[in-house]
């Protein structure tokens, strides 16, 4: 039986003019001549990057490498039949008596072999096979058949990093359940049966709830739950993207709507958006008309676009993208760092990451996957994104995550996704913006402790009194001054609970200090100072940002007079980028580009690391998570001061 192949002929319209194999033509007729009783080995094989040689090296370099694969398979596969199948596809047919792992050991034979004929280095880099086999067929089950099988077995190396061979067998069941979901999606049957499940995404130092992301499960009769990695892929690949895009918008826009009036209005809605969904004409007006169809703006959801999209896409998807965010739209990139990373930020102006999964995975193998996934996020923050870490199943990870400047996280630990009426059940005690929309308020009632006993104050040193504030009811910390870093109030680095701050406070130094900070947030990459008294008679809100050359970054107002109480807020938007200081409710001083300081490392209160401690009053420190607006500013200072015990200014900048 290892004869089979040996002295087959075939006429001249059946062999391939370039390299001399067996066509697609000359296969069927050579099976046709196959005993129904015997069994064949099939090898379905594809040229990785051969369109690239082509491309880079010109077609009579193609030409030259096709030549010398077509020799190396009939070397290699003496006595059996190879067939050029078109392109840069060939099939070997073996011997179904020859024993399987004489057929197996071959190839990883091929995958060096390739790489080593009369070529460029730079060519031969590029070079590998894809390769799917059925092993042992019969005849009887027919050529189509068994074609087909290595085939999409090939197809699956393909999709999966290449350079490899696989057995139909591994993947039959995921191969039935595609096709399976195939004749389903076509039947029209889907929409009736998809369900919108909502995740939490966190905020990785309070555990609270920023945002809802939509994910699709399909509720697959006689199968279960299907994920939707599972069936978007078989609808994109039969042309259904857009049915399965428009179907998840319009869910997330009712929900959108839902949330209206409710606590759940501020938290933002993410769902994804294949980027073969974009490529299509009109896509963008599409979405738009959805969404404003239901009275929303295009900012109100967030749409996720992974990375291997623009892999996949090329120029015209950054294109695309671009031109949403023209139009104001707000785009993630999903899976982010599982690609070309740098491409996608080089090219788009995003400010959302969703890192890759693996990378949260892999940093816990090796000392290199933890230093690619701190990179990885310094490098998101210093472009001024926010991050997203994907996968997270443990506490260790969030406080790693953490520490290295991630804000938010998904994944197992904070919960799977769930209907919308189980997620509000679940999350509606845990939401970011509505549980932090109150600052964290230290009022020295005769301790340290903030107003809801979350955090606690550590004094280091001697020497403070407590005294009255600047209205009655107020009462005030007395700093007694001291060295570098004596007799200072300590606070947890988690009250600064997000990157957006607003920082309250009512001052009354004792005497002229100049550069003594009375508010001082030691940064991993710097810090932030609000220093009562420069020395030329300003008050500083200074950052200054270790990573920068020009790393000074001032606002300045009138100082703080000794014996009086002065209001002062300074404000940050990480989004914007811009710092604002308030002096006695008034707008005095604001700076655009200001970088973000990332990770808090510790607060110090009544001093720093550089000066002579802080002498005077504190009182009323109010830390919000957010930048507090100008009216908002002005509203809390005039409240101060209609008090009738109100020992403040009348209100002079």
């Amino acid at each position: 039986m290892e004869m089979l192949f040996r002295d087959f002929h075939t006429t001249e319209k059946n062999i391939d003019y370039l390299t001399g194999l067996c066509n697609r033509r000359g296969l069927g007729e050579v099976w046709d001549t196959l005993p129904g009783d015997c069994r064949v080995h099939c090898l379905y094989l594809d040229v990785d990057n051969f369109k690239l040689v082509n491309d880079i090296y010109g077609h009579a370099k193609g030409d030259q490498l096709l030549i010398f694969i077509a020799e190396l398979l009939t070397r290699t596969f003496d006595g059996q039949l190879v067939v050029r199948m078109g392109g840069d596809e060939f099939v070997v047919l073996c011997d179904g008596s020859l024993p399987i792992p004489s057929v197996e050991e071959k190839l990883p034979y091929l995958q060096d072999a390739i790489c080593r004929g009369d070529f460029d280095a730079e060519v031969e880099k590029l070079l590998s096979f894809s390769i799917g086999v059925c092993f042992a067929q019969p005849v009887s089950l027919g050529m189509t058949q068994i074609l087909e099988q290595s085939d999409m077995a090939m197809y699956h190396v393909k999709k999966n990093g290449k350079s490899r061979y696989i057995l139909y067998d591994e993947i039959r069941e995921r191969v039935e359940e595609e096709n399976a979901i195939r004749e389903r999606a076509l039947s029209g049957m889907i929409e009736r049966e998809l369900n919108v499940l909502y995740r939490p995404v966190t905020h990785l130092q309070t555990s609270d709830v920023i945002a809802a992301e939509a994910v699709l499960q399909w509720d697959f009769p006689g199968r279960g739950l299907i994920p939707e990695k599972k069936f978007v892929p078989v609808c994109k690949q039969y042309g259904m993207i857009e049915q399965i895009t428009l179907f998840l918008l319009d869910r997330v826009c009712e929900q959108r709507i839902a949330w209206r009036g409710t606590d759940f209005q501020y938290l933002s809605l993410y769902m994804s958006l294949s980027g073969a969904y974009l490529m299509q004409k009109n896509s963008i007006p599409r979405i738009t008309e959805h969404m404003s169809g239901y009275g929303l703006g295009v900012g109100d959801i967030k749409f996720c676009i992974a990375e291997k999209d623009f892999i996949e896409n090329g120029d015209r998807l950054y294109e695309m993208v671009q031109t949403m965010i023209d139009a104001g739209f707000s785009v993630v990139i999903h899976d982010f760092a599982s690609g070309s990373s740098l491409r996608v930020l080089q090219r788009l102006p995003v400010r959302m990451l969703k890192l890759d999964h693996k990378l949260l995975a892999k940093a816990e193998e090796n000392e290199s996957g933890l230093c690619i996934l701190r990179n990885v996020i310094s490098l998101g923050r210093d472009l001024h994104c926010e991050i997203v870490a994907q996968g997270i199943e443990k506490t260790s990870q969030i406080a790693m995550l953490a520490n290295y400047g991630a804000q938010f996280g998904t994944g197992p630990y904070y919960g799977e996704p769930v209907p919308n009426s189980v997620f509000a059940q679940t999350y509606g005690q845990r939401l970011f913006f509505v549980r932090n929309r109150r600052p964290q308020t230290f009022r020295f009632n005769h301790n340290f402790d903030d107003e809801e006993g979350a955090f606690r104050g550590v004094f280091s040193g001697a020497g403070y009194t407590f005294a009255d504030g600047v209205i009655s009811s107020r009462h005030s910390v007395h700093f007694p001054g001291g060295e570098v870093k004596e007799n200072v109030l300590l606070l947890p680095g988690e009250v600064m609970k997000n990157d957006s701050y607003s920082i309250c406070f009512w001052v009354n130094p004792d005497l002229d200090q100049p550069w003594t900070s009375v508010i001082y947030i030691d940064y991993a990459d710097g810090f932030m100072s609000l220093i009562p008294v420069s020395g030329h008679g300003d008050f500083f809100y200074r950052i200054k940002d270790d990573r920068e050359a020009n790393e000074w970054h001032d606002i300045a107002c009138r100082q703080a007079v000794p014996g009086q109480w002065s209001y002062l807020c300074a404000t940050y938007d990480a989004v914007t980028r811009i710092a604002k200081l308030y002096f006695n409710g008034l707008l005095v001083g604001s700076r655009e580009n200001v970088p973000n300081m990332k990770v808090v490392r510790r607060i110090m209160v009544g001093g720093d690391e550089y000066q002579h401690s802080y002498e005077g009053k504190l009182s009323d420190l109010e830390i919000y998570h957010y930048a507090v607006s100008a009216d908002d500013v002005q509203r809390r200072f005039l409240e101060y001061q209609r008090d009738e015990t109100f020992l403040g200014t009348e209100g002079r900048k």
